[in-house]
């Protein structure tokens, strides 16, 4: 484009400065930034990873079809994820194991819960009932 089919007629104009609203917004940003980094530097040093710390509550039992249903809650209150969460359920009457069941949970993230449930065919109301985590691999 040549010279002389510019609107602007050639004349340029001079840069304008920058407000003090505008360094004021830049400045507040740059300490959001500034917080956001040492707050997570801060985390980081105060909350070393750990295993994952299962914590596991029966929340109900009902029958289900020919059988029951236990239904519980698993909550991680570590600092690491499980993947693969395997669950057992035990009952037992008098010491002596009468029936297990198992079931997988297949992400557990740190601080969180999940609900999962395990069939029995025996009423878990008339035996002693245990559940524990036995086992889990790193994501």
């Amino acid at each position: 484009m040549s010279a002389s089919n510019r609107d602007d007629g050639g004349a340029r104009k001079a840069p304008e400065t920058t407000s003090a609203l505008e360094w004021l917004v830049a400045a507040l940003g740059g300490l959001l930034v500034l917080f956001a980094v040492g707050y997570m530097v801060q985390f980081a040093v105060t909350h070393p990873e750990g295993p994952p710390e299962v914590r596991l509550e029966v929340t109900s039992i009902a029958p289900s079809g020919e059988g029951y249903l236990v239904s519980f809650k698993a909550t991680n209150t570590g600092r690491s994820t499980g993947a693969g969460l395997i669950i057992e359920g035990a009952l037992t009457l008098g010491g002596e194991t009468m029936e297990t069941s198992e079931a997988t949970i297949d992400f557990l993230p740190q601080e969180s819960e999940r609900l999962g449930g395990l069939f029995f065919t025996e009423n878990p109301a008339d035996h002693e009932m245990e559940l524990r985590a036995l086992g889990y691999a790193e994501p």
